[in-house]
């Protein structure tokens, strides 16, 4: 029981952890920071500082499990919501982390679809992986991650060769710059739907019995 409940916690920790870079992400779709400038600023550093939170324990768990691949994990979310709280006058400083970060994530992918590829083989039907469970899902959710955190992590090189070549309108910056911000997006709700089915089971499971428990079906 005791083992189910840290899992269930280290689950929701690393769920809340992927969730902060994608709501940043709907955040700028949304063009909030242009919107309320200085409500975004203290929002934007607080749901920093709870990523934050979340991803320190998910790392917590790591020391105790030695899960390498909940560690890339846990160091990319970790890594991302530092870079977010790093002042704008050390933006060197920021920039690195968040490189660091779509490192960290696109490692977290390859050994993510490594260990799908090798539960698959060897026929089982769970993931050691924050208690993530196998599966279609599970393997959707893995490739979704690879593929987000390489085209990131791909824009990183990309981006300072284009435009020093080339530096597009208006209309093309936008549509250049929503690139990197959906791979990023996707990544981290593939990561989210990695951790999500421990969370989910619990209510699965209560619906099922009262389904089978019920009178009038």
């Amino acid at each position: 029981m005791h083992d189910t409940t840290r899992d269930r916690l280290t689950a929701l920790a690393a769920v809340v952890a992927a969730l902060v870079p994608a709501i940043a992400v709907v955040a700028s779709w949304l063009q909030v920071a242009l919107t309320w400038p200085d409500q975004y600023s203290i929002g934007f550093r607080a749901v920093m500082a709870v990523g934050l939170a979340a991803a320190a324990v998910v790392t917590m768990q790591v020391l105790r499990s030695h899960d390498h691949v909940l560690l890339a994990f846990a160091l990319a979310a970790l890594t991302y919501s530092v870079a977010g709280l790093v002042p704008g006058a050390a933006w060197p400083l920021g920039t690195v982390l968040f490189i660091a970060a779509r490192v960290l994530l696109f490692v977290f992918g390859v050994l993510l679809v490594l260990r799908t590829r090798s539960s698959t083989t060897a026929d089982t039907t769970t993931d050691t992986t924050a208690g993530a469970a196998s599966g279609p899902l599970h393997r959707v959710a893995a490739w979704a991650v690879l593929v987000g955190a390489g085209i990131w992590l791909a824009w990183t090189v990309v981006e300072p060769v284009l435009f020093g070549f080339w530096m597009p309108p208006q209309d093309a910056l936008t549509v250049l710059f929503a690139i990197p911000q959906t791979a990023q997006f996707v990544a981290f709700v593939g990561a989210l739907l990695v951790f999500a089915p421990p969370l989910l089971r619990p209510v699965g499971d209560g619906a099922r019995r009262l389904w089978e428990t019920a009178d009038v079906r």
